[in-house]
């Protein structure tokens, strides 16, 4: 039987050491790889290069290179076993907290954040453009633990983001999110933490409140903490009353139930009852996955119209492109449908 080659060899005790997560090349060199060994192995499509000194092994590479479990492991890596916790927006990738991006602003792609305690902060060396390290005295204790990463917990999260999800890079200024955008976090986040009124996810939001310093990004989240609604379904839902909040339109109700024409009660995303006035905001999720389901959701959707018009209430909907592209045209819609009703009335 013939020896194994060198490269796979090499490869051999990549796996053992390493798994299938990215290591650097300085810590495989501890274990006695050279930077030779990792060039063939490169050479021979066993490894895979993703940034300067950090490797993967090619046959874990299952994930896009762009995913946030890939993008928290290859941060982790660079810290070459520094103790951290990942925190913003790609933590919120990992807990799968929906992110908007504000009408408007360029999506510049997340920064890495890594909080690591301040007393490793001096062993670490040059970080990449993209990876934001933030010394802390002690790890939050209601961290958790996404498919091997320990990120920071689903609220804190969302605060985060918030407080700072848009930065280009560590050494850009970082913005707050918007109202609207703010929204479509914590309600999705206060939901799934158990609030089902606004006012338990509020006092949720204000239980965290002391972790964070106040300055421009905290304010925004102070802003959103009044208006939060955990009932609300989806993101563009969430979405869509943070715009109407900062048009100065009415509150609405939101899944309120009416009656039909046809004796139907029907449950609607907003509703207005002293002005006959609902709003739909028209994901496509609702429409199903084959042709056949989007064509019976639509049948439903128009007798369902047509029975609440029947009653007399005035019905506006929306899209998600609608919103995306243009949402003061949407929020101008739905006030001259208010102006309308009340003038009927």
């Amino acid at each position: 039987m013939s020896a194994r080659t060198p490269t796979a060899h090499t490869r051999s005790l990549v796996a053992d050491l390493f798994g299938d997560d990215p290591f650097r090349g300085t810590t495989a060199a501890e274990h006695g790889i050279s930077r030779g060994q990792l060039r063939a192995a490169l050479g021979r499509g066993y490894l895979v290069r993703l940034r300067a000194d950090v490797y993967i092994a090619a046959s874990a590479l299952t994930l896009n290179t762009s995913s946030p479990l890939l993008r928290a492991k290859e941060a982790l890596a660079v810290l070459q076993g520094i103790p951290a916790v990942v925190a913003g927006r790609v933590a919120s990738d990992l807990h799968g907290l929906p992110f908007l991006r504000p009408h408007g602003m360029p999506d510049h792609g997340a920064v890495t954040e890594l909080m690591v305690l301040k007393r490793d902060a001096a062993r670490l060396g040059r970080r990449p453009r993209d990876l934001l390290v933030r010394p802390v005295p002690a790890f939050p204790k209601d961290t958790q633990v996404i498919e091997g990463v320990r990120v920071t917990s689903l609220l804190h999260t969302a605060i985060d983001v918030i407080r700072m999800g848009l930065r280009a890079d560590w050494r850009r200024r970082a913005y707050a999110m918007p109202l609207p955008e703010a929204l479509a976090l914590l309600d999705a986040a206060t939901f799934r933490s158990g609030a089902r009124t606004p006012s338990e996810a509020a006092a949720m939001v204000k239980s965290l409140r002391p972790r964070f310093r106040y300055g421009p990004g905290i304010r925004s989240v102070d802003l959103a903490r009044d208006w939060i609604e955990p009932l609300s379904e989806t993101p563009l839902e969430s979405w869509s009353r943070g715009h109407m909040i900062v048009s100065g339109l009415p509150l609405p109700l939101v899944q309120h139930v009416v009656m039909g024409a046809d004796g139907i009660s029907y449950r609607v995303d907003f509703c207005w009852p002293e002005m006959r006035l609902i709003g739909e905001a028209d994901g496509l999720g609702k429409y199903g996955e084959t042709p056949q389901d989007f064509r019976r959701a639509k049948d439903r959707e128009l007798r369902r119209q047509r029975a609440l018009e029947a009653a007399g209430w005035t019905v506006v909907r929306w899209t998600w492109d609608e919103l995306v592209e243009d949402p003061l045209t949407v929020m101008q819609r739905l006030r001259q449908a208010a102006i309308r009703s009340h003038g009927a009335a």
